[in-house]
């Protein structure tokens, strides 16, 4: 058995069907539009986080506040000078995204943090950061300095000896004891840190394979 709606009503159902069409076709494209970022490399924070105070010194002397990191993306990677085999390997392909940026017109600034002072000398780090690029920025500071900056990222170290023929372990913001010498091991984190132009930790990248693969993840986000 039919319904028996007058003509008036069909032509108001077939309105509210056109309307709602084309609402549902409008929450759809923009739906479709608001499509999530891809990134090969970059993994992103869920919210940015300012950094905090910066206590630490260039390889030069000078204070380097957290005001450096604005007006600009940075790279902040943690290591050592005298590291045998990741640091130098890592800081070839960031010397490298420097001259991509160069190229691309985009100003990067790639920082170097010791976790190794008492080896590091401001001379020491100096030599090693302009060795790899003059433009990478290496910091040095205490200790405590050190560890504290490392802490915010989620960037882990800690050193170890072996003295009298026992393991000393020397966690990350305390002194190498003077009994160890020059002859102790170094263990860090190997991700490289980003910051957003707000002076905000935004992300980080772990087992850079392809400095072009980075790259094309930084220029997504620049």
């Amino acid at each position: 058995m039919g319904l028996n709606i007058p003509r008036a009503g069909f032509f108001i159902i077939a309105t509210l069907c056109l309307v709602v069409g084309v609402i549902s076709a409008r929450h759809l494209l923009a739906a479709l539009a608001e499509k999530p970022l891809v990134l090969s490399t970059v993994q992103l924070l869920p919210h940015p986080k300012p950094l905090p105070k910066v206590l630490l010194r260039t390889a030069q002397g000078d204070a380097f506040a957290r005001e450096r990191f604005r007006q600009h993306w940075s790279l902040v990677f943690f290591g050592f000078t005298s590291c045998p085999d990741f640091c130098p390997l890592e800081l070839q392909k960031l010397s490298t995204l420097l001259a991509f940026a160069r190229d691309a017109g985009k100003e990067l600034q790639i920082v170097f943090v010791s976790v190794d002072p008492e080896r590091d000398s401001a001379e020491q780090l100096a030599r090693y950061v302009g060795f790899f690029h003059p433009q990478i920025i290496g910091l040095r500071g205490d200790n405590p300095a050190i560890a504290n900056f490392a802490r915010f990222f989620g960037a882990s170290y800690d050193r170890s000896a072996v003295i009298n023929n026992r393991l000393l372990n020397v966690p990350a913001g305390a002194a190498m004891p003077d009994v160890a010498g020059d002859q102790y091991q170094v263990n860090h984190s190997t991700r490289v840190f980003l910051v957003d132009p707000l002076g905000q930790y935004v992300g980080s990248a772990a087992n850079i394979e392809s400095t072009q693969i980075l790259w094309s993840d930084l220029q997504k986000l620049f």
